[in-house]
């Protein structure tokens, strides 16, 4: 059932025009970073109090957990930045699909509250024909 937009009509609260992108690369990729350094650190430290109960002195068993950590770092960085490109490209995708529908949505209510507010005879033709377009394979 079709009914009028009113004041009682929920808005849609989107502006079309505003091309923004709140998909920030430069964050998700220094975030990946932290994280990599974060894992890193951990394992360096970890290792490092391993080796201790093996080794004389606290220098020699920081310098193998400095160079686990470094390890760590040059096989989990890569992985971890890898996987943020792919997290933003998808997010920026839905962001962008997100957007076309908002305004389709739109325009779509723009076009049934001036049919509804002219009377004319084509909107039933309008829900047909938007219908028909938006339709994916099996209707």
């Amino acid at each position: 059932m079709i009914q009028a937009v009113n004041a009682f009509t929920p808005k849609v609260l989107f502006k079309g025009h505003e091309n923004i992108n709140p998909v920030n690369r430069k964050m998700e990729r220094r975030i990946a970073v932290i994280n990599s350094a974060g894992i890193s650190g951990v394992i360096g430290a970890v290792t490092a109090i391993i080796t201790r109960n093996y080794t004389s002195s606290w220098k020699n068993a920081s310098l193998l957990g400095l160079g686990a950590g470094l390890i760590t770092m040059v096989v989990v960085c890569p992985k971890l930045l890898y996987r943020a490109g792919v997290r933003a490209y998808t997010k920026e995708k839905e962001l962008e699909v997100f957007t076309k529908e908002k305004e389709v949505q739109k325009k779509l209510l723009a076009d049934v509250d001036e049919a509804i507010n002219t009377h004319g005879d084509d909107l039933q033709d309008k829900i047909e024909n938007y219908a028909k377009a938006t339709c994916h394979k099996g209707c």
